[in-house]
């Protein structure tokens, strides 16, 4: 539960997640062989976490927002028809 607090206080999260599970990961009682490999598949998901923060700060282009405002309206317009029927016995 501390440790959860801590991760919520700090201003960048989720490197601050990865260190608690570094710790954790190093405080286990297991063959330095399986700490390896769970630290090297960490560190292939700090990658993977790091490129889509990447993602996130970027804006999201008009033509895309547009496409889907079309898109939900259309699919509202038509579920709403195809709704129709099986609840006209209600």
């Amino acid at each position: 539960m501390e440790q959860a607090k801590a991760i919520i206080i700090k201003s960048h999260c989720p490197n601050h997640a990865l260190y608690a599970l570094l710790v954790a990961i190093e405080n286990l009682p297991m063959l330095f062989l399986m700490k390896k490999i769970i630290n090297e598949n960490l560190s292939i998901f700090e990658d993977t976490l790091g490129g889509c923060e990447c993602h996130l700060s970027l804006p999201i282009p008009l033509v895309y927002y547009h496409h889907r405002a079309c898109f939900h309206l259309l699919w509202l317009l038509i579920l709403s028809f195809a709704l129709q029927k099986p609840f006209k016995s209600l």
